[in-house]
């Protein structure tokens, strides 16, 4: 059965010690780069992007081995690019092979945060590839 990883990934972030709270500063799905008073400068999305084929597991039945991929992107405040980065840093040291309940593997596929640049209104965006591999046991 699939699941929402995105969800899951968000609640390690938010349990983290990194200052984001989801519904706050971070965020499920695509980004909001508008200047919107209800998404501070300062915040981070998670979006569950695709992964791997599900592969049969051993021992047979209906459990399969599954790798969903996930983005995460951290934007910073305008004229805080070390700020942002510090941030990205700590998100994607909290996510890899962080051990996580009902998952076999959570692993980040970047040595460090891709930065992406600045949007329109001048804020640092980062981004990384988080893998999180889980037995689905079926239905």
């Amino acid at each position: 059965m699939a699941r929402d990883t995105a969800a899951d990934l968000a609640t390690i972030l938010a349990s983290g010690g990194l200052g984001l709270s989801a519904g706050a500063n971070l965020f499920l799905g695509p980004t909001l780069e508008d200047d919107d008073a209800t998404v501070p400068d300062v915040a981070c999305f998670v979006l569950q992007t695709g992964g791997e084929p599900p592969q049969g597991y051993i021992g047979g039945g209906r459990k399969t081995y599954r790798t969903v991929t996930c983005q995460v992107r951290v934007r910073s405040a305008r004229e805080r690019f070390r700020e942002g980065q510090a941030l990205a840093l700590a998100a994607l040291d909290v996510l890899h092979l962080v051990n996580a309940a009902s998952y076999v593997l959570i692993e980040v596929d970047e040595g460090s945060p891709n930065y992406v640049g600045t949007d329109g209104s001048d804020r640092h965006w980062w981004t990384f590839t988080v893998d999180a591999s889980f037995i689905d046991l079926g239905a």
